[in-house]
Order: structure tokens, then C-alpha cells, then sequence
């Protein structure tokens, strides 16, 4: 099994810079920009560890399904996101199979077919929209879709995924990882519940801010649900997970509740980039998807302002960087960099360009 990018500034590239990770602004991963809620920490830290968790983190169960207004047997309390993925392509996916991914997208999704011995069916996506249409997926066993998407920032309403469920004649899994950061009502939920042909996929690490835990959820049929839990082991999650994740479930409207400085940064940021000539993708999640040229070559540059941002490189996009949404007193820095950097990085481009076809730099 190949191993799939992810972002998060690592501690040994930083090294190589000559930084650490309390050095730099790291934007590589999409994280709420006012990072994790002390009580969450504490929580963490205070779960006892000499004797074992929940064997089926029910604690956590209930206290999700109490702050969503759920009932349990809908929820799977699972080790983030891309775990819940990963058992999901295990309980539904069968050697012969097809799995419709929409790229680019989250490398998790094929890692996840593959690994299940199913055949991936890749449904392309043009930039700098990235439109996509629902009603004309193909027929799939199982067919991904993330709401809002990662890492194009496209969102989906409920009547288009309800179309991809006809359309597709399958499952349709919902990466809901970044819907609370979104303008609208969230609805993934409410369709996994209403259906069994959808199941949500829901990450705590984004909106708490809180990634070194493993912490997400399942949405799903009552009988669906079961069937997932089944294929899970005993203690899916430990306790300083399922005790920082009992409290965040307690604060999740209220960290929603804060958004909207980060909406009107990102806003800003939209229109300061396009206003400098730099190309960014429609977004309705707390990041943007910019097109600079080198990606590899500006995420490096970016080193030198101590900001990291995520190159798309592995996404298929070698033009364009992925950058979370920054708190609002570090906007005009981000601007700044980004499009200095850029603007390096094009003149280079031009330079060798030129190089290549023997034309001579001097006048």
C-alpha cells in the first residue's frame, strides 16, 4: 500500500528549514483558526490511562447523538475521518466492484477502494470551477462525494446529492469533514438518517482544531451502522480521545458560531489574490485553492516567510496550493507572501522559458 500526501507541516521538513512547528504558520491543514479550546486539551489530558476505555466508545456515541439530536443507533463514534472511510470501503466494497471518486479529491478515497479490491472509476472535474454534475455520475457501488470538497472548496446542496443517489444506483458516502464551515444549514446528516443509501462521514479534528486526536464519526441507517461496527475492534478509540471528543461534541454550535470572521477573511483573501492577477477556485470551506504557477517551487519559497501551505502537486494540480484560512491578525501576511512569492516564482518560469528557446535576456 502506497501511502497518500496529506498536510501538516512535519517535524522533520521544518527541521531542514531550521524551524519548528511553534515557528511557522501552518495553513497546510484546514483547521478552525482559533485553534483547540482549552477544556478539549484538558480533557485529553485528564482521561485516566491505567485502566482501559469504553470498548465501543459509547460515552462518545451518546454524547454526539445528544448534540446533533441523533439517535445512538445512527452514530459509529470512529479514529477520524479517514478511518471511518476505510471501514466503510471494507464493509461495502467487494473484489469487482466500482467506486466512483470525483477528482481530484482526498487521496484516502481510492487508497480505500484499492485496499478493498475494488476498481476505482475517476469522474474529472475542470479547473478553476471545478463544476460537477450529479445527475450524470456514473453507475457505481459506491461513489464519493465531499461536501464541501476537498481540496477544490466545491459544495454540493442536498437536491444534488439526492441526484447522485439515483444516479449512481449505490451508496453514496458523504465526507462532511469541512461542512460545519460552511455559510448554509449542514444537511449530511439529515440525509444519512432519511436514507440507506447514504452514510455521512464526519471529522472533530477540523473544526476543533484538534488533529493529534483521532476523532470522527459515522452517520448512517440504524442497520448500516451495526453492520460498520461489527467490522470494528474492540477500543476503536482510546481515552484521551474519547474524552476531549465527549466535550467538543458539547461545543460544536458554538465553535460554528465563530465563523464568521473566518468567512470574511477568506473572502478577503479571494478578492485580494484575484485583484493581483493569481486565479482561485470557488470555495465555501475554510480554505483556498490558488493557482500560483510552480506549486513545489512557491511552497518552498513560502518557508521564508514562515508560512506553510499545501501543495496540490498530489492532488493532480501542479499549478495550485491549497491554504487554509488563516485567524484574521495574520491575513495581510498570507496576502502578501503569496502573491510576492508567485510573482518569483512566474519570473523564474519566464527566465527559464526563454532560456530553453536560446533567447537572450540582454536588450
Amino acid at each position: 500500500m502506497s501511502r497518500v500526501p496529506h498536510g501538516g507541516a512535519q517535524a522533520v521538513e521544518l527541521a531542514e528549514h531550521g524551524l519548528s512547528p511553534d515557528d511557522v504558520l501552518d495553513l497546510s491543514a484546514n483547521l478552525h483558526p482559533d485553534g483547540p479550546n482549552p477544556d478539549v486539551i484538558a480533557a485529553a489530558r485528564s482521561a485516566p490511562l491505567d485502566r482501559y476505555p469504553d470498548t465501543d466508545a459509547a460515552s462518545l456515541r451518546d454524547a454526539i447523538a445528544t448534540a446533533h439530536a441523533l439517535d445512538p443507533a445512527n452514530v459509529l463514534p470512529v479514529p477520524g475521518g479517514t478511518a471511518g472511510i476505510h471501514l466503510i470501503a471494507r464493509a461495502l466494497l467487494r473484489p469487482g466492484d466500482r467506486a466512483t471518486v470525483v477528482t481530484p479529491a482526498f487521496g484516502e478515497y481510492a487508497a480505500a477502494v484499492r485496499i478493498a479490491g475494488a476498481s476505482v472509476v475517476e469522474v474529472s472535474t475542470v479547473p478553476p470551477v471545478f463544476a460537477l454534475d450529479t445527475g450524470a455520475l456514473p453507475p457505481a457501488t459506491v461513489t464519493f462525494l465531499c461536501v464541501p470538497d476537498n481540496p477544490t472548496g466545491r459544495d454540493l446542496t442536498r437536491a444534488d446529492v439526492l441526484q447522485a443517489v439515483e444516479a449512481t444506483g449505490g451508496t453514496v458516502v458523504l465526507d462532511a469533514a469541512y461542512e460545519a464551515f460552511t455559510d448554509g444549514p449542514p444537511f449530511a446528516s439529515d440525509l444519512a438518517t432519511q436514507t440507506d443509501r447514504v452514510i455521512a462521514v464526519h471529522s472533530m479534528t477540523k473544526l476543533h482544531a484538534v488533529p493529534g486526536l483521532r476523532l470522527g464519526y459515522l452517520v448512517a441507517a440504524a442497520p448500516l451502522i451495526a453492520r460498520l461496527r461489527a467490522l470494528q475492534h474492540a477500543w476503536p478509540l482510546d481515552a484521551p480521545s474519547i474524552a476531549a471528543g465527549v466535550i467538543a461534541a458539547t461545543q460544536h454550535n458554538a465553535r460554528r458560531a465563530r465563523l464568521g470572521a473566518m468567512r470574511e477573511t477568506r473572502e478577503w483573501l479571494r478578492a485580494h489574490w484575484e485583484a493581483a492577477g493569481l486565479t482561485v477556485a470557488p470555495g465555501a470551506a475554510n480554505f483556498l485553492l490558488v493557482r500560483v504557477g510552480d506549486a513545489a517551487r512557491v511552497r518552498e519559497a513560502l518557508f521564508e516567510h514562515r508560512i506553510v501551505v499545501r501543495d496540490a502537486t498530489s492532488f493532480g494540480l501542479p499549478e495550485w496550493v491549497r491554504a487554509a484560512v488563516p485567524p484574521a491578525a495574520s491575513r495581510d501576511e498570507l496576502a502578501a507572501a503569496l502573491v510576492a512569492v508567485a510573482a518569483k516564482s512566474s519570473r523564474k518560469e519566464a527566465t527559464r522559458h526563454r532560456g530553453n528557446l536560446g533567447i537572450s535576456h540582454q536588450q
